[in-house]
């Protein structure tokens, strides 16, 4: 292993002027780090579902730190070939490559592990407190630190040499210790605030649910329905909608696209509505097509296109305002590419994460790629856009379950023709969307108001950090009390008795 040299007066002035009895050293300096290992890949490593030891990979260390779950596993067996892979608890693991690079965390006590892929993990000795370390790599100050230190490749990675060349500020053990328990106490209070966040942001999701379930059950409007007169029902708009389908066809000399209706035995199996409501198919009230993606070498297919192209990415937000891809006229002409309306419902049919079955509402003009259904409205049909927007959102993991396929399950447009929803009077959808709105408002108000607090947390978390490694966390009578302590000294004093130590021990 080679030297690790002091700093030098040029990186000392790039960094922060600390208080008296503090002192900037590198990670890797007078033998701090005493082991930094890395995943051994080998041939003896088979990972499992289950098994005897958890394996540590970089998504279970986060920006929040140890994140206990989602494990693989590996036998007794590789752990006993692969001993430097063996995590006993207390060690600090960083992700060194790839998602999550600088991110680290603390191993607790009470189990092994195995060091998995793009983790490694820091032993340090007994002149460092492993917490004091840990909170001060999470910091901006540590954090900034290492991701400088990254290689400029694709997926950036922090070699093993960069993580002892990291500065940090060092301090007394005494101050350490006093330093880290100030931190979990402010935490701590926190973290308890934090908690009561995420917990009220799981129960909007649940009161939202709620809304969206009582309103195609007809429970939010049903004494709306009660003072209502003369009030038509859903068979009066399919007839309209029948009858505006045939003219329109009539007038084009194309023929009406025929859906086979629900069977008596299929509706059965449906909950019950209330009176003048009906279940129908979502092709009984909108025209449903899609896209495709013009060939990648034609380049007169994509060069100095206007024409907007939408792939299924952008349908993770409520509304599709702009495409970050553009064709031309030639290749509308040349393929199977339709320019759609706007105000057309857009519904991801695969995509990465949780992307397949969201619901989007195109306000631009623009063709999209394959992975998309575009639900097309016209006349009478344009007037249950909103009500058919929020039954979709509504039933949004309904109708990811009915995707097939293996690896990549994917949703296809008879699946979303085909799927059924509760349909009442254009009078009642009108009276539903506006319940929802005004409830789901009010809800959305709050839910912005938790993500600023949340933010704000996450700010008042850092900034916690960041005074305690300036050295100004710790109250003056806090500061007194430790320094008058018989152990404590300052770190340049400290650090001259450890180097005199290494020296008189044979190493350098």
């Amino acid at each position: 292993m080679k030297k690790i040299e002091s700093l030098t007066e040029t990186e000392l002035n790039e960094l922060l002027i600390l208080p008296n009895g503090w002192k900037w050293v590198k990670l890797g300096e007078h033998s701090f780090v005493t082991k930094l290992a890395g995943f051994e890949f080998t041939k003896y490593v088979t990972y499992k579902e289950k098994g005897d030891i958890p394996v540590i990979r970089a998504q279970n260390i986060s920006k929040e730190g140890f994140v206990p779950r989602n494990f693989i596993y590996v036998d007794k067996e590789v752990m006993e070939k692969l001993p430097r892979s063996r995590i006993y608890g207390g060690e600090i693991l960083m992700v060194f490559v790839g998602a999550g690079l600088g991110n680290v965390g603390i191993v607790p006590f009470n189990k092994e592990f195995f060091l998995g892929p793009n983790v490694s993990k820091i032993d340090l000795d007994n002149h460092l407190n492993n917490k004091y370390v840990l909170f001060y790599l999470s910091s901006i100050l540590g954090f900034g630190k290492i991701t400088g230190m990254s290689k400029a490749t694709a997926q950036g990675s922090i070699s093993m040499s960069n993580i002892r060349e990291v500065p940090i500020p060092f301090v007394a053990l005494k101050e350490q210790h006093a330093i880290v328990s100030k931190i979990e106490q402010l935490f701590s209070d926190l973290d308890n605030g934090i908690a009561n966040l995420r917990l009220a942001q799981e129960q909007l999701k649940v009161y939202r649910q709620a809304v969206l379930k009582k309103a195609f059950e007809g429970e939010l409007t049903r004494k709306w329905r009660e003072q209502q007169t003369d009030l038509p029902d859903a068979r009066d708009l399919l007839e309209q909608i029948r009858r505006e389908r045939e003219e329109a066809a009539k007038a084009s000399g194309r023929k009406v696209k025929l859906v086979k209706p629900l069977t008596e035995d299929e509706i059965a199996q449906l909950p019950g509505l209330p009176e003048g409501w009906g279940w129908v198919k979502i092709a009984d009230v909108s025209k449903v097509g899609t896209g495709v993606t013009p060939l990648k070498k034609r380049i007169d297919f994509y060069k100095d296109g206007t024409i907007p192209w939408v792939t299924s990415g952008a349908l993770n937000e409520a509304y599709v305002k702009s495409a970050s891809n553009y064709v031309t006229d030639i290749a509308l002409k040349e393929t199977n590419l339709k320019i759609y309306p706007k105000y057309t419902l857009l519904v991801a049919l695969y995509g990465e994460g949780k992307t397949r079955g969201k619901c989007s509402e195109l306000l631009i003009e623009a063709t999209t790629n394959q992975a998309i259904a575009a639900i097309v409205q016209e006349g009478t049909e344009e007037e249950i856009r909103s009500y058919l927007k929020l039954f979709l959102m509504k039933n949004y993991d309904e109708i990811r379950m009915k995707s097939s396929g293996g690896v990549q399950p994917n949703l296809n447009l008879g699946i979303i023709e085909n799927t059924s929803f509760p349909l009442c009077s254009l009078p009642e959808q009108h009276a539903i969307v506006e319940e929802i709105e005004t409830r789901l408002s009010v809800c959305d108000k709050m839910a912005q108001d938790i993500d600023e607090a949340l933010e704000k947390a996450e700010a008042l978390r850092q900034s916690i950090l960041k005074k305690a490694f300036e050295g100004k966390l710790l109250s003056e009578r806090e500061l007194a009390e430790v320094r008058r302590a018989e152990d404590w000294e300052p770190a340049e004093v400290l650090l001259e008795r450890i180097r005199a130590e290494r020296v008189g021990n044979g190493k350098k």
